[in-house]
């Protein structure tokens, strides 16, 4: 896969780089040349997904700091063969009337069927009403998503997370009827779960996600969630299941040790952690905060118990863990 920047984003990548290394250094790092690294700079060329993500690292950015688009590796070639299809119609004319291409399309299904060699046709994305499910995957979206122009993607760990990683791919097949692969990421201990659709981008966008870079862009939990009670139980559990970790907290008094389970979601999005303190108050539990970490805790043993009981997880790493740290509190 290749990534395109548009002329700000790709601004702002290569101001951080330049603040941070000599390009000449850069271009030693990637094995590539001086000239290929400024081509990526002025866009005449796009960037391959496993030197993109390189770059950002050195650039002490993180992916999600940037809007982009994936591009299959052939992308140029197609785009090649469309501008090429308009020349033709703009020099000869249109190729045949409604009457021809009608034939022409039987005539194709025909050669299809003599030599079974199928016909794809694309799928029409589904739109689903508001309800749990979609309430869970916005969650899951709120904290390891990503939209770009044409594409929805989740990126979580390929070592912890590939359980869950497969239950949010079946979560799009069952909600919008769409394919969602799982794609391992080579140079990294991680996973992406995409579905490349600007249909879905737009329903996405208009159920309160936002496209690009969530912290820049206002990211908060959509109205219809926070507006309605009963979608709050699965928008937190897809949150928590992406942003969220379950932890044992040790302390020493006296010559003892005292553990007990911590639960936290972390985010730097204001506003986001002001909805989810107000979700979980109205629950009846009672969060607290750390603004110096971005970090929002449950710290009584009975409401993470109830948490666990009332709420639940779809990810298998939090499940495991919080029954592990059970038997070890004192």
């Amino acid at each position: 896969m290749r990534i395109r920047l548009n002329k700000k984003y790709r601004d702002e990548l290569f101001f951080r780089l330049r603040q941070r290394k000599i390009l000449s250094d850069v271009s030693v790092v990637l094995n590539i040349s001086s000239r290929t690294l400024k081509a990526w700079e002025k866009g005449e060329n796009t960037i391959p997904e496993e030197s993109f993500k390189k770059v950002v690292s050195i650039a002490g950015r993180k992916i999600g700091d940037f809007e982009y688009d994936r591009l299959s590796e052939n992308w140029n070639a197609e785009n090649a063969a469309r501008k090429g299809g308009f020349a033709r119609i703009a020099r000869y004319g249109n190729p045949g009337t409604k009457e021809g291409r009608r034939k022409g399309g039987f005539a194709s299904l025909k050669i299809h069927n003599k030599r079974k060699t199928g016909f794809v046709v694309e799928k029409t994305m589904f739109e689903p009403k508001h309800s749990e499910k979609l309430a869970e995957m916005l969650g899951i979206l709120v904290g390891d998503g990503h939209l770009s122009e044409y594409q929805t993607s989740m990126t979580t760990s390929s070592i912890t997370d590939i359980e869950h990683a497969s239950f949010v791919s079946k979560l799009f097949k069952n909600l919008f009827l769409l394919e969602a692969p799982i794609r391992k990421n080579t140079d990294s201990h991680s996973v992406d779960v995409t579905v490349s659709s600007k249909k879905l981008v737009g329903f996405l966008i208009s159920n309160g996600m936002t496209k690009g870079n969530k912290i820049h862009n206002g990211l908060h939990v959509p109205v219809w969630i926070m507006n309605d009670k009963k979608f709050w139980k699965p928008f937190i559990r897809g949150l928590f299941d992406t942003d969220g970790c379950v932890y044992l907290d040790c302390h020493h008094k006296g010559g003892k040790t005292y553990k007990h389970i911590g639960w936290t979601i972390s985010s730097n999005a204001d506003k986001l952690v002001r909805d989810i303190i107000n979700i979980l108050e109205g629950l009846d539990f009672s969060p607290s905060y750390r603004k110096s970490q971005h970090s929002v805790y449950l710290r009584k043993q009975d409401e993470i118990k109830r948490y666990f009981s009332e709420i639940g997880t779809h990810n298998p790493k939090h499940a495991s863990r919080y029954q592990k740290f059970i038997g070890g509190v004192a």
